[in-house]
């Protein structure tokens, strides 16, 4: 066999792979959207019915019966919000640390990811007795604040690396041409590490939207999110299987959206640097 055809054959065996394991993990998926498309009586049946006529009750049920959309709402309110805040201060933050030279740089970066590194329960309890402190519980800003907590430190190590991968020579060009620090940042360091943006933007938007300890104990009837509201549907009387269901895919929804849409630019941001 020549070195092409074992490359051939190499290929095909990795490409049915990744199908097989692909496919692995899309079953609970599929089991999933297929059970909020059932009845109750539907999503009990055994055997399993795989033939059915699915119908929308379950969604018409937690969003419009339930209340669900407004949680959905709140959910998107505070990881786009943290998404922002994350990106900004995360990005300023990595440019510092990784264009200017002072003592303590090392050690003091090390130390800001300490805020990524704690567990979200150690700090949940002390944010709380603050926020009953300072009127704020159950706010936007309260969540967008606390979730910044760890999307500023994540967005800061990130960007780091992919700032480290823009020449300081292009940022030396523009400053000789007349532009200000903040504006090379601006229109060439940050343009030139665009897809690297978009890469931390998705993961800190996933991080926010997926939060539960935060969420649980910092926020209350204004500003409950999808991953709390959703333990309403579980009561001494049952678990309605079919509103659940039907939750999860309305929560993981928008982020596969998104993913979609920017998969392009993220893709280019986690090989960033790769091939030189």
């Amino acid at each position: 066999m020549t070195t092409l055809a074992r490359r051939r054959r190499a290929g095909r065996l990795a490409t049915l792979a990744a199908f097989a394991v692909t496919g692995l993990f899309l079953v609970p998926v599929a089991w999933t959207v297929e059970t909020s498309l059932k009845t109750k009586v539907q999503a009990w049946t055994l055997p399993p019915k795989w033939v059915f006529t699915p119908n929308l009750d379950n969604y018409r049920t937690v969003l419009f019966q339930q209340g669900f959309l407004e949680y959905l709402k709140h959910s998107a309110v505070i990881a786009v919000g943290e998404t922002i805040v994350a990106l900004t201060l995360g990005s300023l933050a990595a440019y510092g640390f990784e264009r200017f030279r002072f003592r303590g740089r090392q050690p003091l970066f090390f130390a800001f990811l300490l805020a990524y590194m704690l567990p979200e329960v150690a700090i949940a309890l002390p944010a709380y007795l603050l926020a009953v402190q300072f009127h704020v519980l159950d706010t936007y800003g309260l969540l967008i604040a606390m979730h910044a907590t760890f999307g500023t430190a994540f967005a800061t190590w990130m960007m780091r690396a992919f700032f480290k991968e823009v020449p300081a020579e292009i940022e030396e060009s523009a400053l000789t041409d007349g532009a200000t620090r903040l504006g090379a940042f601006l229109r060439v360091t940050l343009r030139l590490a665009a897809p690297g943006l978009v890469a931390t933007a998705v993961f800190c938007l996933i991080f926010s939207w997926n939060d539960f300890p935060y969420a649980l104990v910092l926020s209350s009837l204004h500003t409950e999110t999808l991953p709390v509201a959703v333990g309403s549907l579980k009561t001494p009387a049952g678990t309605a299987w079919g509103g659940i269901m039907a939750v999860t895919v309305v929560a993981f929804l928008p982020t596969v959206i998104f993913v979609f849409i920017v998969q392009k630019w993220l893709v280019r941001g986690l090989t960033f640097g790769a091939v030189k």
